[in-house]
């Protein structure tokens, strides 16, 4: 028996996006060798991490995306994570003072997209409950660290997330209702 092993063609489309890499790669490593080099030279605050993390965030979002978890909800809870630890280090480490209550409102709205996305199409994107279910999960973690250790006045946009990740959360239960834990089961491989 001749067995014969037959690849699928590459879409023209495939070959212009390896061709972007492939051009791609070497200004993205010499920005990510340049950028602290200058840093340390001209010394002042740590901008440079910030557009490390700017550079990775474009990298993996645009130019070299999951091949796995490439679906609308998964890739809009990404783009958010990756924005909101970008936000967390322009604070840190170059203008303080604003990120905590930019953060949560930008969680809070994301929380009301990826809804939107997952109950538009309940059928299809059932499927990809998982990581709205972990975004939520973070979502509240993050509300309850935000509510215990912020010291500032404004702890609405903390307790805004905290209490839509909540809402969302139970709506999820409520519409799915058994189907719900059977997700879980077939997520966490559970008996």
């Amino acid at each position: 028996m001749k067995i014969e092993i037959i690849y699928p063609v590459r879409t023209k489309q495939a070959l212009q996006r390896s061709r972007i890499i492939k051009y791609a790669r070497l200004p993205f490593l010499l920005a990510a060798y340049l950028c602290p080099v200058f840093n340390l030279y001209f010394g002042g605050n740590a901008w440079s991490v910030v557009v490390l993390w700017a550079l990775w965030m474009v990298w993996t979002l645009m130019l070299s995306p999951d091949l796995v978890e490439y679906n609308r909800i998964s890739q809009t809870i990404k783009t958010v994570e990756y924005t909101c630890v970008l936000m967390i280090l322009i604070d840190v480490l170059l203008t303080p003072g604003w990120a905590v209550d930019v953060v949560f409102i930008v969680c809070f709205s994301s929380l009301i997209l990826t809804a939107a996305l997952f109950f538009s199409d309940l059928r299809k994107q059932r499927q990809n409950m998982l990581p709205m279910l972990l975004f939520i999960a973070i979502s509240i973690a993050a509300s309850i660290v935000g509510l215990t250790l912020w010291k500032g006045t404004n702890l609405w946009p903390a307790m805004l997330a905290g209490v839509l990740a909540l809402a969302l959360a139970l709506a999820c239960y409520s519409v799915l209702g058994r189907d719900f834990l059977l997700e879980f089961k077939k997520r966490f491989h559970t008996k």
